[in-house]
């Protein structure tokens, strides 16, 4: 089965699929087809798709057909260190002995750690081609399983490891094995249940009505949710939105909702390509008004008390737009009324992104000021946040202390956007002299101090694609622009990693500079991010992180 890769992020990752492009020159590449049919495929194929499926079947003789070798290294299957300290679940942890250990010994273990395998999945991080030996090329692989164990518990193995890949009388298998770090995660109790269809929010999200994305094909855009006491009634109702249609559910406060769009005088069908949806108070009278964002234009709906809600986007002033993403509110001037920050994207239907690492060619991002009488005044340029980036997502912090909102926005083809306030109703992009300058397919954006020191720290959800391990190899033709031909392979390498490398975590050093620690904080492999939120799931007194994730994909549902 041909390996993809999915073109999101950039005109760099989609060149797997989409192979042309105008004007672009390629480094080397001039054997590609063969390579990808004779090296990246099998291995692929071997490796990420047949070893997962045969360890979830527990069939010792086919996974031990991967390998080339009997014994492997690394951490052996000693008794594990409870890790868990305040953790709900109990966390198991490997930290020794190392030594060799038979591959068979290695595998009987695992496979007695669970009753019933749900899924496995064997995630190759990078194979180094560069540092091809006697045993083949080495490579970074991350095994996940999860099932339940022999007593019932829902359980989950984390397992990273150095794993060597050679062709060995015509196939493509594992040469050795080093394991660097194993955890278990064991839970009697799950923290969640699949409540939608009981809840009756039983909803179907649809993209009628979106213009398809160029570099995609026909992919619409996403849409969203919100969450409000519409009503007053003291319980929080949902508002789920699609391309064409919006419903607002209310909280019948029994665990059920009851689609009451109609009664509520909400439109049930909607023309402007919708993507994003925010309720917030917005004329201080104690209910939230709905603010809708969309493609082909934007709606604002005030909540006359609580009791329905009534379309004056005309009356508040707010014009025809395009291209939005998402809304977000903050009162960024602290005059007293929350304002409205739009994020848009460009003309993803008769345009690309330009360059597609760092796209700058996009819809002006807007900034409603609320007058406090009903209106709204467009002050995006004057305020310095009509950035024209291709952005996806934005969230307000006051990440320096000052009592001010400041601003994160993300680009999807680029790097993002840090506005720090200047408490004049102006910002100063500082993302660069903050080092929060993050290059990558950004979806989601959200603040929290996940570390408890007392500033917010920054979370961008990212594109992880289980295939980037496939873009490194030196046939492959990246696409690059005649003018920057000159740039070295390496350089190319590193922008393609950063675009394609998953989440980033941005630890606030209270000083008006931020860390990248999303490695050490292991929340790089976020698969094909989307929205992203801190939440303190377990009430332990530290922020979570929960990042949706998934794409469409072909027959090979591992490839995303």
């Amino acid at each position: 089965m041909p390996l993809t890769v999915h073109g999101r992020a950039c005109v760099l990752v989609a060149a797997l699929v989409a192979t042309g492009l105008s004007g672009c020159w390629r480094y080397t590449g001039q054997h590609w087809d063969e390579v990808r049919q004779t090296v990246i495929e099998p291995i692929n194929s071997n490796v990420h798709r047949h070893l997962p499926r045969d360890i979830k079947a527990k069939d010792m003789d086919a996974v031990l057909a991967v390998y080339a070798a009997d014994t492997g290294t690394g951490l052996t299957w000693s008794e594990p260190v409870d890790v868990s300290q305040q953790f709900a679940e109990q966390r198991l942890r490997w930290t020794g002995p190392s030594g060799p250990e038979p591959l068979r010994t290695r595998y009987e273990h695992l496979f007695a750690t669970f009753d019933t395998i749900e899924r496995a999945e064997v995630r190759i991080h990078r194979v180094h081609w560069d540092e091809r030996g006697p045993n083949g090329y080495p490579a970074d692989v991350r095994l996940l399983v999860r099932g339940r164990g022999p007593d019932g518990t829902r359980r989950m193995l984390d397992q990273h490891a150095r794993v060597w890949i050679d062709q060995r009388d015509g196939r493509w298998v594992l040469t050795g094995e080093e394991v660097t770090a194993r955890e278990l995660l064991v839970t009697g109790t799950p923290a969640f249940d699949v409540a939608t269809t009981t809840a009756g929010l039983d909803d179907v999200h649809d993209i009628d009505g979106s213009p398809p994305f160029r570099l995609l094909g026909d992919i619409g855009v996403s849409s969203g949710v919100a969450v409000a006491d519409v009503d007053c009634d003291g319980y929080e109702d949902v508002a789920l939105l699609s391309s064409s249609r919006l419903r607002l559910y209310r909280n019948a406060a029994d665990g059920t909702f009851t689609d009451v769009t109609a009664a509520m005088g909400l439109p049930a069908q909607l023309d402007i390509a919708a993507t994003g949806l925010v309720f917030f108070d917005a004329d201080n009278d104690g209910d939230p008004a709905l603010w809708v964002s969309g493609v082909r234009g934007q709606r604002f709906f005030r909540n006359d008390g609580c009791r329905g809600f009534t379309d004056v986007t005309e009356a508040a002033g707010i014009g025809p737009s395009v291209w939005a993403s998402m809304p977000v509110v903050a009162d960024y001037d602290r005059d007293g009324s929350l304002d409205v920050f739009v994020v848009r994207m460009g003309d993803h239907e008769h345009t690309a992104p330009e360059p597609d690492w760092d796209a700058h060619n996009g819809t002006p991002d807007s900034l409603y000021h609320n007058n406090g009488d009903g209106t709204f005044s467009e002050v995006a340029r004057a305020a310095g946040v009509a950035d024209r980036g291709w952005g996806f997502a934005a969230a307000w912090g006051d990440y320096d202390n000052d009592g001010w909102p400041d601003l994160y926005v993300s680009n999807e083809f680029g790097t993002g956007s840090l506005y720090h306030n200047q408490h004049d109703g102006t910002f100063r992009e500082v993302s660069v002299a903050a080092h929060a300058h993050d290059r990558s397919s950004a979806m989601g954006v959200a603040w929290g101090d996940y570390d408890n020191d007392g500033y917010l720290d920054l979370y961008v959800s990212n594109m992880y694609a289980n295939s980037r391990w496939a873009l490194f190899h030196p046939e492959w033709p990246v696409p690059i622009p005649w003018y920057l031909r000159w740039v070295p392979r390496s350089r190319v390498d590193a922008v393609i990693d950063e675009l394609s490398r998953g989440g980033t975590l941005l630890h606030n050093n209270g000083d008006g500079t931020f860390t990248d620690v999303s490695d050490t904080a292991a929340v790089r492999d976020s698969q094909w991010g989307w929205g992203a939120e801190f939440v303190d799931y377990n009430n332990d007194g530290r922020l979570d992180i929960y990042n949706a994730n998934g794409m469409i994909t072909g027959p090979n549902l591992d490839d995303v």
